[in-house]
């Protein structure tokens, strides 16, 4: 049942179609909740909960396919990263699930690692933004050489904001 909300979640459903299409399933354990007054937010945080679940999985996917890797020393975003991005973007759309872009460069000088894992990151969320991602849902972490070497340096992490 879990996934079936979270499938209906991500479409782009809305709340009480969500709810009069799985009432009877629902019932048995909300119905307590509900009479409580605690029904709603149990709800609403189950159905946040699936979205997240649905979009991590997703971006898993989209990044197993097609990793978002950046050639050593440039910030310019592949083809083949621009078509992942995409299939991220259709992801969160139909949902308020935000997340984090975690990337990366190898310089042995730190200030020009920062730079440019941060260039990185703003090269991300710009395409994001054209496809229909608002800039707020997109937290950046640009960590320079503080969490990757060589060439892990190169790749890219999507995640979930926690």
């Amino acid at each position: 049942m879990a996934i079936v909300a979270g499938l209906v979640t991500a479409c782009g459903s809305g709340g009480t179609d969500n709810a009069a299409s799985s009432g009877p399933d629902l019932s048995s354990s909300s119905g307590a909740a509900a009479s409580s007054g605690a029904g709603a937010p149990s709800s609403a945080g189950q159905a946040a909960g699936d979205a997240a679940q649905q979009v991590s999985t997703s971006i898993e996917q989209a990044l197993q396919r097609a990793p978002i890797t950046f050639e050593s020393e440039k910030a310019d975003l592949t083809a083949q990263a621009t078509q992942t991005l995409g299939e991220i973007a259709k992801a969160l759309q139909g949902n308020a699930v935000k997340i984090t872009v975690a990337t990366h460069a190898g310089y042995p000088d730190a200030e020009k690692a920062k730079a440019l894992s941060e260039k990185r990151a703003e090269a991300i969320t710009t395409a994001l933004e054209g496809l229909g991602v608002p800039k707020d849902r997109v937290a950046q972490d640009a960590t320079g050489n503080e969490k990757a070497q060589g060439d892990q340096a190169l790749n890219t992490q999507i995640s979930v904001a926690q």
